[in-house]
C-alpha cells in the first residue's frame, strides 16, 4: 500500500532550485537596470537645468561635467553647445548578469533651449 518515495521531493527541489535562482537573478538585474536608468535620467536633467540657470558663468561647462561625474561614475558624456540650445547626452553600460539577453547599454539625452530655458527629452 505505501511505497518508498521519500527522495522524490528532494529530487524535484534540486531540479527546480537552479530555475528559481536564475529567475530571481533576472528580476534583480532588471530592477537594478531600472534604478540605474532613473538615476541617469535624473542626473542628466539636473545637469541641463544647472547649465541653463548658470549660462553666464564662464565655468558652466566644467561645472556641468563635474555635476554629472559626481553622480555617474562610468559613462560617456557628450555636451554640445549650439546657438539656440544645448544638448547633453550620457551613455552608460550596465554590467549585467544577463548581458546577452538584456540590452545593457543605454543613453539619455536632454536638450535645453537657451532663450526660454525649456527642457526637452530625447534626441
Amino acid at each position: 500500500m505505501f511505497r518508498n518515495n521519500k527522495g522524490q521531493v528532494l529530487v524535484i527541489f534540486i531540479i527546480v532550485l537552479p530555475i528559481i535562482i536564475l529567475l530571481m537573478s533576472y528580476i534583480y538585474d532588471v530592477g537594478m537596470i531600472s534604478i540605474d536608468k532613473k538615476s541617469l535620467d535624473s542626473t542628466v536633467k539636473d545637469a541641463t537645468i544647472y547649465y541653463l540657470n548658470n549660462i553666464d558663468d564662464p565655468d558652466v561647462l566644467k561645472n556641468t561635467e563635474k555635476l554629472i561625474n559626481k553622480n555617474i561614475s562610468d559613462g560617456m558624456i557628450d555636451i554640445k553647445k549650439f546657438d539656440k540650445y544645448i544638448s547633453i547626452t550620457v551613455e552608460k553600460e550596465y554590467k549585467s548578469l544577463f548581458f546577452k539577453i538584456i540590452n545593457n547599454k543605454y543613453k539619455v539625452t536632454y536638450k535645453g533651449i537657451k532663450e526660454n530655458k525649456k527642457i526637452i527629452k530625447g534626441d
